[in-house]
């Protein structure tokens, strides 16, 4: 069951074109913001949606600008460390070998 026509519509609006800018691959076929981008790669693949996995990023958006207002910071990008496949792999091993005892 939806609840229609509940909310601030134009808040919506807002944070769903701030929420797909933050996602979007530029022509460099980088994201703009790779974390939410990894995020909302996730959700999908968890079998959300689109316009979940969306509001899924709207969501962690309201509280990064909430934590931000509260404290009185600038955004920082968090800094993400590339994987290499290598890595990957011993880490899934680690999680199956600690499944496994």
């Amino acid at each position: 069951m939806q609840n229609k026509g509940l909310g601030n519509r134009n808040l919506y609006n807002v944070l769903y074109l701030l929420a797909m800018q933050q996602i979007q691959i530029n022509r460099d076929g980088k994201a703009r913001n790779p974390l939410l981008r990894a995020y909302f790669e996730c959700k999908v693949s968890q079998g959300k949606t689109k316009i979940q996995a969306m509001i899924c990023i709207m969501r962690r958006l309201v509280s990064i600008i909430y934590s931000m207002m509260k404290n009185q910071t600038p955004y920082r990008m968090p800094e993400i460390k590339e994987e290499t496949t290598k890595e990957r792999e011993e880490r899934k091993n680690g999680f199956l070998k600690n499944l496994i005892v």
